[in-house]
């Protein structure tokens, strides 16, 4: 699986409705889709997912739909306002497709199970457009994706899938570079293609996985068209409350509570050289994973002025299993809970774990800086 691949397949917390945004679907027309597919699988069930968050979606139940799989052909209908990014899925993510668009109409689709996290073949104007222009136009971005995988699963093989925290490090470093570049040609295709709804689509992808201040730019050279939309408004209101979390903008206060329910006091930011802020939750594994490490790190220079502050997105229910996981894992430094979520998702934090890097002024210095990466950056910067 390629590096850009893998930015699509984190596990992403999705919320139900996009929280502070007034926009209603109701009055928009929905007009009839079906999907007319072929599949290399004589029998089994295909299924149509979202691939943002449900609040860009003015008829999310009206794509959510399934068909059984008979002869090695499927039939899918719904009804939608205008082109939709979705995927879709057989026997349950037994296969699981990268994104592409549907339109109102009767379009045909080629799904391969074998290709797993791949794009199937969809006969559409917003898919011949990706086939004919945008693949063209990200070729390079997909051949350092390639170079990068291939350098990165050499080294795992080199050093028995343990590589040494300083080339750990560089790799971040150049993992990111490749994140930034991609972020940045997808700037330069939607300046010459304004009406792509690939494009529009691909750049709600993105944004499930955190805010970057290259959004704002790409997202208002796309047409009054796709900005206007229902889909468009709730974007551009999710991009007004993401800013917030800007490098270089104070992390704001929040209404984040510890277990005997004191709020988190932004000052004590203050009091450290650098704060890791990390917003997880009990049933994360990802975010589990990297508390062995944290735990190390933490050990290691929390007296030489470095902290961390976790703050946990449970749902009410799982109160229980927030404190549980506190014990169950060690984790050595404070714990706040954001209950449901409520003031993650006001600040678009919807992929976890999620985490940034702060300076003594409160200030965003990094974004989900990886374990390896951060240990990297103490060592250079606490003495």
């Amino acid at each position: 699986m390629t590096l850009l691949n893998k930015r699509f397949f984190y596990f992403i917390f999705t919320m139900l409705f996009l929280q502070g945004v007034k926009l209603h679907a109701q009055g928009l027309k929905l007009i009839p889709f079906e999907l007319e597919g072929t599949i290399n699988a004589d029998t089994g069930t295909v299924k149509l997912s979202l691939i943002a968050d449900t609040g860009f979606y003015a008829a999310r139940t009206a794509v959510l739909v399934s068909a059984k799989v008979v002869n090695k052909k499927f039939f899918i209908k719904g009804d939608i306002p205008y082109p939709v990014g979705v995927s879709i899925e057989y026997n349950r993510g037994g296969y699981s497709s990268r994104l592409f668009i549907i339109e109102p109409g009767v379009q045909s689709i080629d799904v391969d199970v074998h290709a797993d996290g791949s794009t199937p073949k969809v006969g559409n104007i917003a898919m011949r457009e990706y086939a004919s222009g945008y693949l063209s136009f990200t070729k390079e971005i997909r051949l350092m994706d390639e170079k990068y995988m291939k350098k990165y699963d050499s080294l795992m093989i080199k050093y028995n899938r343990k590589i040494p925290v300083a080339i750990a490090a560089e790799l971040q470093k150049e993992m990111q570079m490749i994140y930034d570049k991609s972020d940045e040609n997808l700037l330069e295709y939607v300046k010459g293609n304004p009406q792509s709804y690939y494009a529009f689509w691909k750049l709600l992808r993105l944004s499930s996985f955190g805010y970057e201040p290259v959004f704002d730019a790409i997202f208002s050279n796309f047409s009054n068209g796709l900005k206007n939309n229902y889909t468009g408004k709730a974007f551009s209101k999710r991009l007004e409350t993401a800013g917030v979390l800007a490098k270089g903008k104070k992390f704001p206060s929040r209404d984040f509570r510890d277990i005997l329910g004191n709020q988190l006091d932004v000052t004590s930011f203050l009091k450290k050289k650098y704060t890791l802020v990390d917003f997880w939750y009990s049933s994360c594994h990802p975010c589990i994973s990297q508390f062995p490490h944290l735990n190390e790190l933490y050990a290691r220079y929390k007296g030489k002025g470095f902290e961390i502050i976790g703050i946990s997105t449970d749902q009410e229910k799982h109160k229980k299993d927030w404190i549980a996981g506190i014990k169950k894992h060690k984790i050595l430094w404070p714990q706040y809970w954001d209950m449901n979520g409520a003031e993650a998702a006001k600040l678009s934090i919807l992929a976890f774990p999620t985490n940034y890097l702060l300076d003594g002024e409160g200030r965003i210095l990094k974004k989900n800086i990886k374990p390896d990466e951060l240990e990297g950056f103490l060592q250079e910067n606490v003495k």
